[in-house]
């Protein structure tokens, strides 16, 4: 099973997912931040990241650009309640290989993670 970061300002949000993810048998790290996620993802890149558009600092969107330049190799899935199309094509345009609106059900994640995994094997 991959490793997954998950990057969200929301405690509650990180620890719910944990749970999931592992229960899946997805190894998980966390973080709170872009910053935080850049220097875990230095420690060991993630295979897959996934990752709040919202966050307070930097955006998640402009965490997703530089995850894309440095560790291209890192499949990455926005996550946001915001239903902004403009969100979404620029999270596609910046590498994102999915995209999925909170608040979303376990087979919607789930969905994603696959298509993440198998983004990865192209």
């Amino acid at each position: 099973m991959s490793y997954v970061l998950i990057v969200d300002d929301e405690a509650s949000i990180r620890d719910f997912l944990t749970r999931w993810l592992q229960a899946w048998g997805y190894t998980v790290k966390t973080a709170a931040g872009a910053d935080a996620a850049i220097a875990t993802m230095g420690e060991k890149p993630a295979s897959i990241m996934l990752c709040d558009v919202m966050m307070p600092g930097r955006d998640g969107l402009s965490l997703l650009a530089e995850v894309r330049q440095r560790w291209p190799q890192t499949a990455v899935i926005m996550a946001t309640a915001l239903t902004d199309l403009q969100t979404v094509m620029r999270s596609r345009n910046e590498g994102a290989v999915d995209y999925v609106t909170k608040p979303f059900g376990r087979e919607p994640l789930l969905q994603a993670l696959r298509r993440a995994e198998e983004n990865m094997k192209e």
